[in-house]
């Protein structure tokens, strides 16, 4: 019982960001290499078994931009409840840019079991760097969910908005058959959880 409230009352939010990081990198990755998993590399699409279709609907939704934002927001908002705003902001910084960081790593780190590349390559370096600038801007929206009115309305609504503009401008290739359902999914989910908040916001 006691090492329970160490623990609450422990910095265990250092850990949130790493650990979400990782699981989504390693996931994602994994996801990708299903085909592999499944000893169907080079075999055509439509001959390809359910679990490889599952799979490459899976894959379009981790391998988005906005899934990705959306995990560091997440932290973001995680290890800033209960706290002052200010406190919040500094802690939500750091989760979302841990949450990127260790993401990028994990991903990365994962295909290089897979496939036998070099971790450090060029395209590592391009998402890290991506990571370190908009990670900490991502835990920081995330922090400003607990606010209330407009301010956090707004913070809370950027994933959906995110998730739902991303499908327009940089959609799944049309050549795939999960295309349009992404599409319609990440639409559908977007409108739904749009819907919520504004009710849940009104309410307040």
């Amino acid at each position: 019982m006691i090492a329970m409230i160490s623990w609450r009352a422990g910095p265990w939010w250092v850990v949130v960001g790493p650990a979400a990081g990782v699981a989504l990198g390693a996931v994602d990755s994994i996801v990708n290499h299903v085909p592999v998993l499944l000893g169907e590399v080079g075999t055509a699409r439509a001959e390809r078994g359910g679990w490889s279709q599952a799979a490459e609907f899976a894959s379009f939704i981790l391998d988005a931009g906005w899934a990705w934002a959306a995990m560091a927001v997440l932290a973001g908002w995680l290890v800033s409840r209960s706290v002052r705003l200010a406190a919040g902001m500094l802690r939500g910084a750091l989760a979302g840019g841990c949450t990127l960081i260790f993401a990028t790593s994990a991903y990365y780190g994962v295909d290089v079991i897979f496939d036998g590349d070099i971790w450090w390559g060029g395209t590592t370096q391009y998402w890290l760097s991506v990571s370190v600038c908009l990670g900490p801007l991502l835990g920081a929206v995330g922090a400003l969910i607990q606010r209330s009115g407009p301010v956090g309305t707004l913070a809370v609504l950027l994933v959906p908005a995110g998730a739902a503009l991303q499908m327009v401008l940089l959609p799944p290739p049309p050549e795939s058959a999960m295309a349009w359902p992404v599409r319609l999914s990440v639409w559908a989910a977007a409108a739904v959880a749009a819907v919520l908040i504004v009710r849940v916001s009104c309410r307040r």
